[in-house]
């Protein structure tokens, strides 16, 4: 017997009309924040902690997929809703135009894409792909002022609990700043390693865990806030290795690890935290139902009822 839930029963007879609306409200979006798009577009491709911009898009629209079985039954219809909030997504273009804020015209640029699912497919689709349409958020720049404040912080953590561990594997090293000092050699944690990028990836991986889940709230909010320290610990085995291959390989070998290896194989290694992190959680907290004795009842001669357990 299939377990997965019956097809939600939402309807969309004119659906070719609502793409054809989609699409062109999308390509007056495009055109009204190109500068935004502009920006963000370079930003993944010069970035570090950007890279992972160009898969938000795909991955957004894939939780919507999975998150079909929750669209509300019934006939789709426009919601007026959706343009208040397309008109509050211009305003804030607007301002952001006028007072050059970029994290304005980001937070305009997601009440549109809000507005436009809204007006154009109606409040029963949005009730079910929300998630996946807000997750397109973290393709957007994060505001200057929040990336220096996690930046700085993270590139001292990391530089001084990388050192602790490079001296447990019988390195003389030392912590100044976000500068590790092993004798002649100077390792720095510089802004683009600082973690920030795992941080933020991973905050979008375990992001996307909690929306496709079917675990308690609880278990939701751990996922999601577990990527701190699972992008911290990440970050810090790259450092260590790195250190590690310029105390017992070539700097050759180091600037592989930190440069280019390590881009491609923290994520796995995060991934396989938050899997061993999940099994954890289910060994720890089983879901145990509860037994209720069986009562069956006898009517003897007389009318007298007896139960037996």
């Amino acid at each position: 017997m299939s377990t997965h839930p019956p097809m939600s029963q939402w309807r969309c007879r004119d659906w070719p009309a609502r793409a054809l609306a989609s699409a062109v409200l999308l390509a007056v979006m495009g055109c009204v924040f190109r500068d935004l798009l502009i920006s963000c577009v370079s930003r993944w491709s010069t970035e570090p902690q950007y890279t992972h911009g160009f898969i938000i898009p795909i991955m957004a629209v894939a939780l919507g997929w999975m998150r079909r079985e929750k669209i509300l039954a019934g006939e789709a219809r426009s919601h007026t809703s959706g343009l208040l909030l397309l008109l509050i997504g211009m305003a804030f273009h607007l301002l952001a135009t006028y007072f050059y804020v970029e994290s304005l015209d980001a937070a305009g640029f997601l009440f549109s894409v809000t507005g436009l699912v809204l007006l154009i497919w109606g409040k029963r689709l949005f009730r079910g792909v929300w998630p996946a349409v807000l997750f397109t958020g973290f393709m957007l720049p994060l505001p200057f002022q929040l990336e220096r404040m996690l930046s700085d912080p993270l590139q001292v953590l990391g530089a001084s609990e990388s050192a602790w561990f490079i001296q447990a594997f019988g390195i003389p090293a030392i912590a100044q700043g976000n500068t590790i000092l092993m004798g002649d050699t100077r390792l720095g944690v510089a802004e683009a390693c600082s973690g920030l990028r795992m941080l933020i990836v991973f905050f979008a991986i375990s992001a996307a865990t909690v929306i496709i889940s079917e675990r308690t709230r609880w278990e939701k909010v751990l996922i999601l806030f577990s990527a701190i320290p699972i992008a911290l610990i990440s970050n810090i085995v790259r450092i260590v290795a790195t250190a590690l291959a310029y105390q017992y390989a070539s700097r050759e070998t180091a600037d592989l690890i930190f440069h280019d290896l390590s881009g491609w194989l923290m994520m796995p290694f995060a991934m396989l935290l938050l899997f061993l992190e999940l099994k954890l959680i289910d060994l720890l907290f089983v879901e145990v139902q509860e037994a209720h004795p069986a009562i069956s009842y006898h009517r003897l001669p007389g009318g007298i009822t007896v139960n037996k357990s």
